[in-house]
Formats: structure tokens, C-alpha cells, sequence
């Protein structure tokens, strides 16, 4: 069996940032809020054009990581950023703490406890799933979100118009283009287990965005589920992923 890498690229260097307000008391923490906070208006009327090209990302990437980049939430925020900020609090457009996917329900996955063969896809998996989520191309995103859906439905399956509307699209408008994002992703997916004689996928049930998608077996979906969850792209998957359909 190889060295798992998952071991190596599992790990995320905590920053400068994060080290020191690691030690900080809590009395110090308000107070160093409240100073980042002046800081952030002293620049927004010093220097309101850069401001303004840099909060909107900094604000949306907040959430990502601390909530989870739901489709919804996201078409929330970008309505609240554009307009609704005038009479909407930001508080009112996030959704309630216990829909978030909680991580720390799962069992972490030990690769070196699974049969070589699956050890070694998990392995080729942490490879193709590599560095800063936020820096993917589309296609791997896409696979990603995809397989931690999938995985999280258990042997259930998920709807193709839930996969779709997942990617961030509108099925009505996107179907078609939709059906064929999810078909790719999952071709790719296959190839990437066929070399371990892994059946990834069961074969898709019925039609349109009633289309049933799902992995091959529960165990299966479990292995890959305990995967996708510790993953820094964990962030990517909907906070309703884990949700009946």
C-alpha cells in the first residue's frame, strides 16, 4: 500500500494571525475587536474606493468559512451587499447555527484502517482535491461538491435538480447545462476509482430533476462521507447537505 497522503494534506498551518490571538484573554479580545472595527472604518473614510473592492470579499469569504458556502445563503448576501443592506440587518440573512454542518459529528477517516484498495483512492482523491478550495477551477469544485453530497445522502441518493441547484444554478434556466456539469463530474470521479476496481456510482434512476444519483454502496458513502467532511473544502458543501431531500 502507498503512503497515504491524505495524512500530509489533511493539516492546515494555522497563521501569524490566528497564533496570536490564540493566548489572548476574552477582556482582551472585545477590546481588540473593537479596535479592528475602528481600524476598518478609519479605512473606509480614509480610503473608500479600496474599502469598497476589498470588504464585499473579505465579508463573503468570512461566511464561507463560517457557515458554509450555501447556494441560498450566498444569493442572500449577494442581494444584501447589492440593495438590502439599506433595511436589512446582516444578522437576518444568515440562517440558524444548528443547520450548519457540524464536523465534529463524524468520525475523522484513518486511511491505514481501510483495505489497500480504497486507502489508495482516498489517497489519489486528496491529490485531485489539493490547496485553497477558493483557487479551484470550476471542474473540481464541482466534483467535489458532487461526491460530498452524494456521500452525505448515505444510499439514499440526491435529486438532480438538488445536485444542480448545489452548483449554484437555477435548474429551470440551467437544466440541460446542469445534467451535463453533474455527468461530467461524475465520469471524471470514476475514472479516478476505476483504477482500484472501485463501482463509484450506482446507475442514475429516473428522469429530469427527479433523477436519482448515488454512490454505489452505504459503505462506500460512509468511507467517502468521513472524507469530504475533514476536508478544508468541507466549507464548499450546502449547510443543508446533511437534510432528508
Amino acid at each position: 500500500m502507498k503512503t497515504s497522503r491524505f495524512e500530509k494534506t489533511t493539516p492546515v498551518s494555522p497563521s501569524k494571525f490566528e497564533l496570536i490571538s490564540k493566548y489572548r484573554s476574552v477582556e482582551d479580545q472585545e477590546i481588540y475587536f473593537e479596535k479592528l472595527i475602528e481600524a476598518f472604518r478609519t479605512l473606509s473614510q480614509e480610503a473608500p474606493d479600496v474599502f469598497d473592492n476589498i470588504a464585499p470579499e473579505m465579508l463573503q469569504r468570512g461566511i464561507w468559512s463560517w457557515r458554509g458556502a450555501d447556494p441560498l445563503l450566498s444569493k442572500r448576501f449577494n442581494r444584501w451587499i447589492s440593495e438590502d443592506y439599506r433595511w436589512t440587518p446582516f444578522l437576518e440573512i444568515l440562517p440558524p447555527k444548528d443547520e450548519t454542518l457540524r464536523s465534529g459529528d463524524i468520525p475523522k477517516l484513518l486511511p491505514n484502517t481501510l483495505d489497500s484498495k480504497y486507502s489508495d483512492f482516498i489517497d489519489d482523491l486528496s491529490m485531485r482535491f489539493h490547496g485553497d478550495p477558493h483557487r479551484w477551477d470550476a471542474s473540481t469544485r464541482d466534483q467535489f461538491i458532487i461526491l460530498g453530497l452524494l456521500a452525505l445522502a448515505g444510499g439514499s441518493g440526491v435529486r438532480q435538480g438538488k445536485l444542480i441547484h448545489s452548483l449554484g444554478l437555477n435548474y429551470d434556466v440551467d437544466g440541460i447545462r446542469g445534467s451535463n456539469i453533474v455527468r461530467a463530474a461524475k465520469i471524471a470521479l470514476s475514472r479516478l476509482a476505476n483504477p482500484y476496481d472501485i463501482e463509484l456510482f450506482a446507475p442514475a434512476t429516473g428522469h429530469g430533476k427527479e433523477r436519482y444519483h448515488s454512490f454505489s454502496s452505504p459503505e462506500l458513502a460512509e468511507i467517502i462521507k468521513r472524507y469530504v467532511v475533514h476536508h478544508d473544502a468541507s466549507i464548499l458543501l450546502p449547510i443543508h447537505a446533511t437534510l432528508p431531500n
